[in-house]
């Protein structure tokens, strides 16, 4: 379907609205130029992150017809890119629907107005199929080997810009490849969002699917799937666990995929990273996918929080025990010096599982300060049936029926642990404390800091 008339002609691209965030199209063939006029209220976020671009674009593929995209995937990338900065208002230029404004109409931090309502809301065709918003990671990986097999990912390839990031995307495109070669349909779509923002990174944490929404309606996509797994979704390994389903993340964001006629996927939020790992290490992808975004493939750059945790994880699936030489080695590096200080640190459950069969005094003084090494974690290595609720009615049997074939589903004695856990009582206990003092002081003497 065509939606000439509604985005791209001159009158329309630019309204004066002083008070507001505004936001301007500039298309032109097979790009997508998005760019913004912050008002006084407008650009800040904390005191650490802000906006300091005013502008992103995406580059589509040749057979993209620009005025093809749907109004309503438009404004979602809007606000998928704006949200954090938007003061008390956002005026976008585009005749949406009735049932996507509807759904803006009950953000209560900003108002959202656009040029009409009247255009007919998303409606996939018949033939449509899933997105899946593709990192190329262990995770985003496991995802797409659970979805159906027409699946389109849709990779964000992110321009490099010198002295900017350490990003490196050749492992990635490694695996983009040989999925490609599987007969999995693939494609990259270049966007430069992450440095509307300072530091560098991701406005929000759906960004990825932008370049996905821009091809909804070209591809007949019909849902948005992200490889977002059980630590982001329940929060588990974090202080305090929740109930993804009822979360304000999901009643936001979900409410909005779902107005935009492509609602959320997440096929593994109830498979924790543990998961992730196993059902790619089975399948053939797992000499081609590596969560490390920094070395240049084949190589892991051995030098990140990532290489750091994924390394363990992987030999823990292996049977093979962490040792002290590995730790010692790992511990030593910056990054990891600085998130292992962290209480609690960002997916202890993770490392506490990985280190179960460690032996060795690091591996013990390690293993003391996660909470994690008071309770059993093998609830790690299921899936939570419940998160099935967290995908579209069409695809649940299908993807209930991938996941059983690589993990089992968790009984319902586990369910509170993933939905309601707290980590807090243990945290301020004297055994806690304790250990944290122990291996603080080891790393103090160990590992000197800068």
């Amino acid at each position: 379907m065509i939606f000439r008339g509604t985005l791209l002609h001159e009158h329309y691209i630019m309204v004066l609205f002083t008070e507001a965030m505004k936001v301007a199209f500039h298309p032109t063939p097979s790009i997508l130029r998005l760019e913004f006029d912050l008002a006084e209220d407008d650009g800040v976020y904390t005191e650490h992150i802000t906006m300091i671009e005013s502008e992103f674009r995406v580059e589509l593929p040749f057979n993209v017809d620009i005025d093809a995209i749907h109004p309503d995937h438009l404004a979602l990338i809007v606000l998928l890119a704006a949200h954090p900065f938007i003061g008390s208002s956002l005026h976008i230029p585009l005749n949406v629907s009735e049932r996507f404004a509807l759904s803006t109409d009950l953000i209560s931090r900003y108002k959202v107005t656009y040029a009409g309502r009247s255009v007919p809301p998303y409606v996939p065709p018949d033939s449509s199929r899933p997105g899946l918003a593709f990192s190329g990671g262990a995770d985003s990986t496991a995802a797409l080997l659970v979805m159906p097999e027409n699946t389109l990912s849709v990779f964000m390839d992110r321009p490099f810009r010198k002295k900017t990031s350490l990003y490196n995307k050749s492992a990635a495109l490694a695996t983009i490849k040989h999925a490609q070669k599987e007969g999995y349909d693939v494609k990259t779509i270049a966007c430069d969002v992450e440095y509307v923002r300072s530091p560098l990174g991701f406005p929000t944490d759906l960004v990825p699917s932008i370049p996905l929404l821009a091809i909804a309606a070209e591809e007949g996509i019909n849902s948005i799937a992200f490889g977002t797994v059980m630590e982001s979704a329940y929060r588990i390994g974090h202080e305090k666990a929740r109930d993804y389903a009822t979360s304000h993340h999901h009643r936001f964001w979900g409410r909005l995929f779902q107005a935009a006629g492509v609602p959320l996927y997440l096929p593994v939020a109830g498979v924790s990273e543990v998961g992730t790992s196993s059902i790619v290490m089975n399948s053939s992808f797992y000499d081609y996918t590596r969560s490390c975004i920094r070395g240049t493939w084949p190589d892991a750059c051995e030098n990140c929080w990532k290489c750091f945790r994924k390394n363990m994880l992987d030999a823990a699936l292996k049977k093979e025990p962490v040792n002290d030489t590995y730790l010692r080695r790992g511990l030593a590096i910056k990054e990891v010096k600085l998130k292992i200080q962290h209480w609690p640190v960002s997916h202890e459950n993770v490392l506490a599982w990985s280190l179960q069969q460690a032996e060795g005094n690091i591996s013990n003084l390690l293993m003391a300060r996660f909470e994690g090494s008071s309770r059993d974690l093998s609830y790690l290595e299921g899936y939570f049936p419940p998160s099935l609720s967290l995908m579209p009615e069409a695809y649940r049997s299908h993807t209930e029926e991938r996941l059983n074939h690589y993990l089992y589903p968790l009984g319902e004695e586990w369910f509170d642990t993933v939905r309601t856990h707290t980590m807090t009582s243990w945290l301020n206990s004297a055994s806690a404390l304790e250990a944290r003092g122990k291996f603080s002081a080891f790393m103090d003497r160990e590992f000197p800091r800068d």
